[in-house]
């Protein structure tokens, strides 16, 4: 009888364990939202559209916010010391211009929601070329797709060379090929470039940037444009 007792003393005393909580907890239960986003191309003179987004200022880009999770508020640092913080759209996919050239800012999401908050940040996600970079930009892509063009028919030469080239579709071209599908980003150059059958850059004609001029001997002898600053010391 005493064994039973004992029995069904410690079942009651189990059964009272299991209906009493383990502990006690401010928080709501739920998980943290993860912070991600994207970026977007809005107006300006747009240059490159790839990994990272960039052009020349005054230059638009639009934040897309790919955030998961329960998210009540969003907090935008992007880079410029614009902050921007909200519950609402335009805070949650704002849209914003940039007017100072950098290398690459550093644009930062925070997201807040019942279950805590998480921020991811990008370097170089946005970036604002000066006269001269942009310059720079636009004679690499013209290089580029000079060779990528070449790469994808198997060849060594164009099919003739090519005087002034600002990047319209049908003058360089090999084997059935257009470099003008190769850019990253087609627009009509600011510039035109002399190309030779070898497919290699030999002279550039600034025709509106006019902060910059043609050095033949940058970027390894296919020529580049330089800041008018830095004229007196070549």
């Amino acid at each position: 009888m005493v064994r039973r007792a004992l029995i069904l003393k410690l079942a009651v005393i189990v059964s009272l364990l299991v209906a009493i909580p383990t502990g006690i907890s401010c928080s709501s239960g739920k998980a943290a939202p993860t912070a991600a986003f994207a970026v977007s191309y809005v107006a300006g003179e747009l240059l490159v559209n790839e990994d990272y987004i960039a052009g020349t200022a005054p230059f638009t880009v639009r934040f897309e916010d790919q955030s998961s999770g329960e998210i009540t508020l969003w907090r935008w640092n992007l880079g410029d010391g614009t902050v921007i913080e909200g519950s609402d759209e335009e805070s949650r996919n704002p849209i914003h211009t940039y007017y100072t050239p950098n290398t690459g800012y550093v644009v930062s999401l925070t997201v807040r929601g019942p279950g805590g908050k998480d921020q991811r940040a990008e370097w170089g996600i946005v970036t604002i070329f000066s006269c001269s970079e942009a310059a720079n930009a636009e004679g690499n892509q013209a290089i580029k797709a000079i060779k990528d063009c070449l790469n994808a028919t198997g060849k060594a030469l164009l099919d003739s060379p090519v005087v002034g080239w600002d990047g319209s579709p049908g003058k360089v071209t090999a084997s059935g090929k257009d470099a003008a599908d190769y850019l990253g980003v087609w627009r009509a150059f600011k510039a035109t470039y002399d190309v030779a059958q070898n497919g290699t850059i030999t002279s550039g004609t600034d025709v509106s940037w006019g902060c910059v001029f043609w050095d033949p001997l940058a970027m390894l002898g296919r020529g580049g444009w330089r800041a008018t600053s830095e004229m007196a010391s070549t």
